[in-house]
């Protein structure tokens, strides 16, 4: 998911288009807006509630990835990553005991409650420190985006109607020169796509893309094999708001000792504005603050 909001970002910084599209409005400048609109959807998602549909990831014993539970969560984020709240409601289509509910929300009040302590108790060089602390992960997000914009060519390629819009095709590929300094510009680098813009809002709406190399991406999954596609898609959740509803992986990875086959999505809908969402956890004016 990561890496492709990274190839959404870095799909708005301006590239070599083709000289031939002069009915294309300009390339700078609507390369730009883009941009934009993508920075503020980004600073705009702590503040709604949605629910999230996923299929959890492990190898079954048919050397399967994907086919496991499928669980449907509400989310409710925080500009804190350690408030933000994913309360489990249905497991496989079935919804939870209330006790499993009262677990949960039992649980979350305690966290909320540690951090509350661990705050009320931070001198200056503590709030200095997490500062930096935090000041450090932004940089390594921007560097991941900046070395997804030095590995990947991009183009502005054609207009075309795609779910009843006009849009505008930005496709991209990996420059033949590259050289990545993080692991995501290196998995970049063995992916080509598109992105497909709607050219009235300036949004994007889909991404899609797909592995023309092998490549090794580290941890429980040592290598994604060419062929392996991802997409992403992103909808207007209310007038000028857009977030993302839907990713997926498909095709044959690596894992530990042994090929497997992924089959992997993540649905996200009913966003709603956190200060409509009725829920008790988030009463607690701690959590607010």
């Amino acid at each position: 998911m990561r890496l492709l909001v990274a190839f959404v970002l870095a799909a708005c910084v301006p590239g070599v288009g083709l000289p031939n599209q002069a009915p294309l409005p300009d390339r700078d400048a609507f390369l730009r807006e883009v941009r934009e609109n993508l920075a503020r959807s980004q600073q705009l998602s702590h503040q709604y509630a949605y629910k999230e549909r996923r299929t959890d990831l492990h190898m079954n014993p048919f050397g399967r990835m994907g086919m496991g539970d499928t669980r449907l969560l509400e989310v409710y984020p925080s500009p804190n990553p350690q408030l933000t709240y994913r309360r489990v409601i249905e497991r496989n289509g079935q919804p939870v005991s209330r006790e499993d509910l009262e677990r949960q929300d039992r649980e979350y009040r305690e966290r909320v409650s540690r951090v509350h302590r661990r705050l009320s108790r931070e001198n200056d060089d503590d709030r200095r420190e997490r500062e930096r602390d935090e000041a450090l992960a932004r940089h390594r997000a921007k560097m991941m985006i900046d070395d997804v914009v030095s590995v990947l060519q991009f183009d502005l390629a054609r207009r075309e109607t795609r779910r009843g819009v006009q849009t505008i095709v930005v496709t991209f590929a990996a420059k033949p020169d590259a050289r990545p300094l993080t692991r995501e510009g290196r998995i970049a680098r063995a992916f080509k796509g598109s992105a497909w813009v709607d050219e009235a809002n300036r949004e994007v709406i889909d991404v899609e893309a797909v592995a023309v190399d092998d490549v090794s991406f580290g941890g429980f999954i040592a290598k994604l094999y060419e062929g392996m596609t991802a997409t992403l898609e992103r909808r207007q959740i209310e007038p000028g708001v857009w977030m993302p509803v839907k990713v997926t992986m498909g095709g044959e990875a690596r894992a530990l000792f042994r090929k497997v086959a992924i089959d992997f999505s993540v649905e996200w809908f009913d966003y709603r504005k956190l200060g409509d969402a009725s829920f008790g956890v988030r009463a607690d004016p701690r959590v607010e603050q």
